[in-house]
């Protein structure tokens, strides 16, 4: 009996809708019930609120999957890869031209000290913001990655994606465009590019195996042994960091959240379970993660007015600032106003994604955003799994992006970089009115592309 492989499709399409309800379920879970005693007086609001989050993200997931088979037909087309590659080559170009002002813009070195962020990851962390703050020399080169920012951001996603069908020549230069990019966050002691690659990489294998892009049978334990040693790189990073940062208490358990002092409960049932130097990197993480939702917490219960789209973003907030010769934008947003009242640091920490919403949407109206969002991770999922159209791929790696950070913030549309890509990439794959002048195009089967 042959199975149906539509039937084989669906399993696989549904893989991030259920990690992702797993993923969030969990920090709230760890919020209530892991190390750090939050002091919150409106739980309820805030489980329904995080409840119906997940009901719209479910929701939103599981509508896009008619288009994901409309896309395809009942039988997935074969792939092909050269319009994938051809991106990829291009996108690794732009990075070599690009690699010497973006390291100049963000670290200040033409080439990256990476032995010195390594040395001391936090006092990295904090001379570069210092460097940052009193004003960035170079920032005309942010500007340049923003118009180039959809072929910047492809490098990692196609690379992996299409890791099976490249030239080993076209292998050393991916790498090599890569690595240079992370040196650019180990040098400067910021854990976002590495934590990227490792909350990235296990879905983009899985998705170019999904695809036929990659055979797993030849690199299982090269690629096992990878993931691990990545990821125990992230974490001693990660640790090292934390507890060198400035004002950080990691090391003490101790968190300052602009109103008090918090102190993790050491005899936590985990962490009593834990060997000390993992149990200061427990409740590091688990403080890290879930601190957003306490930021929430306050806003539920802050009425402001709306930013008027642009309060969801840090660059899009200060940039129309800077245009209409006010501070409204980013005062007025949530996390401004709660940085203002509650001392809650609007760019030191964390709100989750969902006052980042709501400065423009309201809470009612972010419900509806998620799921939007949602839409767009099963549709980009999918289609990613069963297309040629690399866009997709690159769409895709954002959106988990985005998704992972939920409960730290607005991930995707705080940089310029980032924001741009995403919409552009939006437009690259709008969809298009066939040709009526007899072409291929106009001949090809409903939701089909040509070969």
């Amino acid at each position: 009996m042959i199975a149906d492989p539509s039937v084989t499709l669906r399993r696989r399409w549904l893989w991030p809708l259920l990690f992702f309800q797993v993923y969030l379920a969990t920090t709230v879970w760890l919020f209530f019930y892991g190390p750090w005693p939050w002091d919150i007086d409106n739980a309820g609001t805030l489980v329904g609120f995080l409840a119906a989050a997940q009901l719209a993200i479910a929701i939103g997931y599981l509508a896009s999957w008619h288009q994901v088979l409309r896309g395809v037909g009942v039988t997935p087309p074969p792939q092909d890869v050269s319009a994938g590659l051809r991106m990829l080559k291009i996108s690794l170009l732009i990075t070599a031209l690009a690699a010497v002002p973006s390291s100049l813009s963000r670290t200040g070195s033409p080439i990256p000290n990476v032995a010195e962020g390594l040395g001391n990851v936090g006092l990295a962390y904090n001379e570069n913001f210092e460097r940052l703050e009193a004003g960035n020399p170079f920032v005309v080169f942010e500007y340049v990655r923003m118009l180039l920012s959809p072929w910047l951001t492809a490098v990692f996603p196609l690379t992996v994606f299409y890791w099976g069908r490249m030239s080993g020549t076209l292998r050393i230069a991916a790498i090599a465009a890569i690595a240079f990019n992370l040196s650019i966050y180990l040098a400067t002691g910021t854990n976002k590019g590495i934590a990227d690659v490792v909350v990235t990489l296990p879905w983009l294998v899985l998705l170019a195996v999904f695809a036929g892009t990659l055979k797993l049978r030849a690199m299982k334990l090269k690629l096992g042994l990878s993931l691990v040693a990545v990821l125990a790189a992230f974490l001693y990073f990660f640790s090292t960091g934390q507890q060198q940062r400035a004002g950080s208490g990691t090391e003490y358990g101790t968190f300052f959240t602009g109103a008090a002092v918090l102190q993790a409960d050491s005899g936590h049932f985990l962490s009593a379970l834990l060997p000390e130097e993992f149990r200061v990197l427990f409740e590091a993480l688990t403080r890290y993660v879930v601190h957003g939702y306490y930021a929430l917490s306050l806003g539920l219960q802050t009425d402001t007015p709306s930013t008027l789209g642009f309060g969801h973003s840090m660059f899009l907030a200060r940039n129309a600032d800077v245009l209409a010769g006010t501070d409204y934008f980013v005062s007025q947003s949530i996390p401004g106003v709660l940085e203002r009242d509650h001392g809650w640091g609007m760019f030191l920490l964390w709100h989750s994604i969902y006052p980042w919403l709501a400065s423009d949407f309201g809470f009612i109206g972010t419900v509806f955003v998620m799921g939007l969002l949602a839409y767009l991770l099963g549709l980009s999922w999918g289609r990613a799994m069963t297309g040629n159209e690399p866009c997709w791929i690159v769409l895709l790696y954002l959106l988990l992006i985005l998704f992972f950070y939920i409960p730290a913030n607005n991930q995707v549309f705080q940089s310029g970089e980032t924001c741009v890509a995403f919409f552009v990439l939006l437009w690259m794959l709008r969809p298009r009115r066939p040709s009526l002048r007899g072409s291929p195009v106009a001949l090809a089967p409903a939701g089909h592309s040509p070969a």
